[in-house]
């Protein structure tokens, strides 16, 4: 998805908002480590309108990422892996376009053998 806002667009928002819904996806006893969706894996692939180095001005992208990979997803028990961020594709060229669909279609391909981060606040604000 495109990074909207530092969220995801309100469509995809309005979907987990639905989807993810009490009794399904969590229950305020049941969070975290605990949650309902323990066993599941989820993984954040999202484009952005600005550079690497626009976003490393603020800081680390991963605070933008707390709120979506930690408070929602974490928090239903999900295991988050590492995101797979494309940086401004609209404003690169067509081979390093190119190659984000590369590296992209190389991770689906090992995607299962990796380990989810530890989706603590070490992990986001170290």
């Amino acid at each position: 998805f495109p990074l909207f806002w530092f969220n995801m667009p309100a469509i995809l928002k309005g979907w987990m908002d639905r989807v993810l819904a009490r009794g399904f996806a969590y229950d305020l006893s049941k969070s975290y480590d605990c949650g309902l969706l323990q066993g599941k894996l989820s993984l954040f692939s999202f484009t952005t309108g600005g550079s690497k180095e626009k976003y490393a001005v603020r800081g680390d992208i991963r605070y933008l990422l707390w709120p979506m990979q930690h408070g929602i997803m974490n928090f239903c028990g999900v295991k988050v892996l590492e995101p797979h961020i494309c940086y401004a594709p609209e404003s690169v060229s067509e081979e390093k376009r190119k190659e984000m669909l590369a590296a992209w279609a190389q991770r689906l391909k090992t995607l299962w053998k990796e380990e989810p981060i530890d989706c603590s606040p070490d992990w986001y604000f170290k």
